[in-house]
């Protein structure tokens, strides 16, 4: 299974230097993000330039924020400057974000990300100075998305919170297949899982900092069909009443104490760097049956300054480096 690690922060300076570590400990790939403040792409593009071997991707660029026509130019660029390495990931954002950026007409989301997909394949299919158009991945949550995602697009990106195992064995996994089901593409999509990852000498401090960032998504409203049917779905709620009820301004380090154990164990690798090697080998054996082939190691950005992001980046470099067997 592919190893990579995710820049999931708001930090943009110390992303290069550690593109380059990633690159130098074999990783396979890098995903950057994107929300009020940063852009995904023109991170990847930044990442991209700093490395030479090592795939980038954005994981994820929101649709919404430019038309078709302008996010192929803007893909096909970054394509361009990666020397063939980029992967454009996009997602269709929370009704929360689109209603922060003001977004109107993407009230059926996932037929607008069929409808998106098609017309950039059309721009790159038009592009004569674009050799390989970048493979073209859908963030994938819930299962009418997930079809969406499977029909039309080179991959599929699977959130954190989507590895709830009731959520992704009950909706996601027969969703991927019925979406498989639809295909007119030639290739089966590549399947990508991020997982919350927070390794530390002190475990117990590790699983708190996995803690803080689990609450600072399952604080999201959107998010609760996902967690139905976990052992801990009432925690869940609790996360999101407490959130509620302090006006959208509670620090995650206090949300976080409504997180279970449980919760922490089912979503997160987390402990001491031995812990945490053998809890990726283990949650990637899990999933390799399911058509996953990719894991992506994503350190707690959640209340993360720049020296917090370079020093989980670089315990997760050292513990888990590159799959077994990899170059």
């Amino acid at each position: 299974m592919r190893r990579a690690l995710v820049f999931a922060t708001d930090q943009l300076e110390p992303l290069p230097e550690l593109a380059r570590r990633a690159e130098a400990a074999g990783l396979d790939r890098l995903w950057t993000t994107e929300y009020r403040g940063r852009d995904a792409v023109a991170r990847a593009i930044a990442v991209a330039l700093a490395t030479e071997r090592i795939e980038v991707g954005s994981g994820i660029a929101y649709a919404f924020t430019r038309p078709p026509l302008a996010m192929a130019a803007l893909a096909g660029d970054a394509q361009r400057l990666a020397g063939g390495r980029f992967g454009l990931g996009l997602s269709t954002g929370t009704k929360g974000i689109r209603r922060q950026y003001g977004v109107a007409g993407w009230d059926r989301p996932a037929p607008a990300l069929a409808e998106y997909v098609a017309a950039l394949r059309a721009a790159f299919a038009g592009d004569p100075l674009l050799d390989a158009p970048p493979p073209v991945y859908g963030a994938a949550m819930n299962a009418a998305m997930t079809r969406t995602v499977a029909a039309t697009c080179d991959g599929a990106l699977l959130h954190a919170i989507a590895l709830t195992r009731a959520h992704l064995h009950e909706r996601l996994v027969p969703a991927l297949g019925e979406g498989l089901g639809r295909r007119d593409l030639s290739t089966s999509p590549e399947l990508v899982a991020w997982c919350v990852t927070a390794i530390d000498d002190e475990a117990d401090a590790a699983r708190e900092r996995a803690r803080v960032q689990l609450a600072f998504y399952l604080a999201t409203p959107s998010f609760a069909p996902v967690t139905a049917g976990a052992a801990w779905e009432d925690a869940a709620a609790e996360v999101r009443a407490a959130f509620a009820a302090s006006e959208r301004r509670a620090p995650w380090r206090d949300l976080a104490r409504h997180v279970p154990d449980e919760a922490v164990d089912e979503l997160a690798i987390w402990g001491t760097p031995e812990d945490a090697r053998a809890k990726a080998a283990a949650l990637e054996a899990e999933l390799a049956p399911l058509g996953i082939g990719e894991l992506v190691f994503q350190p707690p950005g959640a209340e993360a300054d720049a020296a917090s992001l370079v020093a989980e980046c670089e315990k997760i470099l050292a513990a888990i480096g590159p799959s077994p067997g990899a170059r």
